[in-house]
């Protein structure tokens, strides 16, 4: 496995335990408020923190495991790899924040458009790093 597609697994699973996390601490709040809950910095930061600290564990882990690989520069297949998983959680997010545009139009909840769009950002970048696995096991 190469260093790209480590670095693939760790942070899909970091990003999807977070926003996991993000989205049941915003729905059990908006359930126990009877509202959707608006923005809130606090715990934008303490996911944003959460997903930094696991990132910058894991990644030293995995380059002290097989160093060599960690300074290797991107060849062709990873930048193929790459450029086509970017291209296609594009899509993902564009899906999600055109849901959000029509959930907004319809209901005029702002703060749940809010909420829409941080969703589709995780999703998106979930979708990415699933795509960069699944493109660097079928050999693209």
């Amino acid at each position: 496995m190469s260093f790209h597609e480590k670095s693939a697994w760790i942070m899909g699973l970091l990003l999807s335990l977070t926003g996991l996390w993000y989205i049941n601490q915003v729905w059990s709040r908006s359930e126990a408020l009877g509202e959707t809950i608006g923005p809130n910095i606090v715990l934008i930061a303490v996911a944003t923190g959460m997903l930094v600290f696991g990132a910058i564990i894991s990644h030293i882990i995995i380059a002290a495991s097989s160093p060599e690989e960690a300074n290797d520069a991107e060849d062709e297949r990873d930048q193929q790899v790459l450029r086509r998983a970017g291209n296609i959680s594009g899509y993902v997010l564009g899906f999600g924040i055109f849901a959000g545009l029509w959930h907004y139009y319809f209901l005029a909840d702002g703060n749940m458009l809010f909420h829409i769009a941080v969703a589709s950002l995780i999703a998106s970048q979930v979708a990415e790093y699933a795509l960069t696995i699944l493109f660097y096991r079928r050999g693209v």
